[in-house]
């Protein structure tokens, strides 16, 4: 049989089909799907497809209807799109890699459920959105990856196959220094100010919260009560870029400390045991501020010798990878519960109940990561990023 090898080492077969992957976070999430004729990816048939953002309902993260909502727009573009393809459309593999998925997410098997079932595919996997970061960002090489958006984690892979994972614990108990963390602070120099404190108050970020929420008083009730609360606070972020820009020291200081709670968390996932390679994602953290000031000049006080590359990709290209894996050869994606679950023809991988193996990142040294780009689509076409 006939195979063409992928750039991440994986031998496509020579079956048409699609290979779809999905990145959910809390300020948004996106689907990626590629069609392969015969073993070759046909020239423009990648597409890119926003959905919804994750919000936290009082079962938990509603990330399992996120996904549905992705296949949703995923068949009704297939559907409608200008070439002719097979109805329902021919499914390889998924993979998604999503936010909170040890934590907040009630059940990995429903969003395998949806997966398989809407894009009728016996092989899935689910990820936490940390390790799909890692996948992407190191090419797979041990090391830590530090995700900052709404929240942030780092996780750290070693040479022995072992995953570690530092922060990550949601808004209320950690994502210390990342979006949700720095939008918090600033509302609170925003009250500070409101209020007449002298200490930690913003003149500037009162007038641009109050622009955004209105009244003081209908804060409280606008984001305690709100489903997607971490992703209100974590809107604020860039408002406490532009006025630390402008010279506003209360958003300069926050920036400054949000990088040190950021260098600290990357810090502990490269324990002496972790090659001392790391990189950051997330443009939070790739904007040039005091943050990433602050997170460079921490980081290299608690870790002189790391050496700090830029990432070769994104969650998304991580969760790309892993379905272009699934789809090539299933045996080869083992289960690392619980940030990673596969089933494949309705039955999980075995050897879920072990740490991942080294070898299942081996062949991917080598990956080279693209920008997608959209097809001619219907105007009227859902989601389209």
């Amino acid at each position: 049989m006939q195979t063409d090898t992928e750039a991440d080492g994986t031998a496509l077969g020579d079956t048409p089909g699609w290979i779809v992957a999905m990145d959910v976070g809390g300020s948004g999430s996106r689907l990626t799907a590629e069609f392969r004729d015969g073993g070759r990816q046909r020239e423009g048939i990648t597409i890119t497809l926003e959905g919804e953002p994750v919000k936290m309902l009082p079962e938990g993260s509603n990330a399992a209807q996120v996904v549905r909502g992705l296949c949703e727009t995923f068949l009704y573009w297939v559907k409608n799109a200008e070439y002719h393809f097979q109805q329902p459309p021919h499914v390889l593999a998924a993979a998604v890699g999503t936010t909170g998925l040890t934590t907040v997410v009630p059940s990995a098997s429903e969003i395998h459920d949806i997966m398989g079932s809407m894009l009728q595919t016996n092989r899935t996997a689910v990820a936490g959105d940390a390790l799909t970061a890692h996948m992407g960002a190191l090419r797979g090489r041990a090391g830590a990856v530090l995700s900052v958006g709404t929240g942030a984690v780092a996780f750290s892979f070693d040479q022995k196959g072992r995953w570690h994972r530092a922060d990550g614990w949601g808004h209320l108990l950690g994502d210390l220094g990342a979006g949700v963390w720095v939008g918090t602070e600033a509302l609170r120099a925003a009250t500070a100010a409101h209020d007449g404190r002298t200490r930690g108050k913003s003149e500037r970020l009162l007038e641009v919260a109050t622009q955004k929420l209105g009244p003081v008083a209908s804060w409280p009730a606008q984001l305690y009560m709100s489903s997607d609360r971490a992703a209100k606070l974590a809107s604020f972020a860039p408002a406490v870029m532009s006025a630390a820009a402008a010279g506003d020291t209360t958003a300069h200081g926050i920036l400054v400390e949000a990088g040190r709670h950021l260098a600290a968390t990357l810090a502990t996932a490269l324990s002496p045991d972790i090659p001392q390679l790391a990189s950051i994602t997330g443009r939070l953290a790739h904007r040039p501020s005091p943050l990433t000031e602050s997170l460079h000049e921490n980081l290299m006080q608690e870790r002189p010798g790391v050496r700090l590359v830029p990432c070769e990709g994104t969650p998304l290209d991580g969760a790309r990878v892993l379905a272009r894996r699934l789809a090539a050869d299933p045996s080869s994606v083992v289960g690392y519960r619980p940030w990673l679950t596969v089933r494949v023809d309705g039955r999980h991988t075995t050897g879920e109940h072990a740490d991942m193996g080294a070898d299942m990142f081996s062949s991917m040294s080598t990956a080279q990561f693209s920008a997608t780009e959209l097809p001619d689509v219907l105007p009227d076409t859902p989601g389209l990023a």
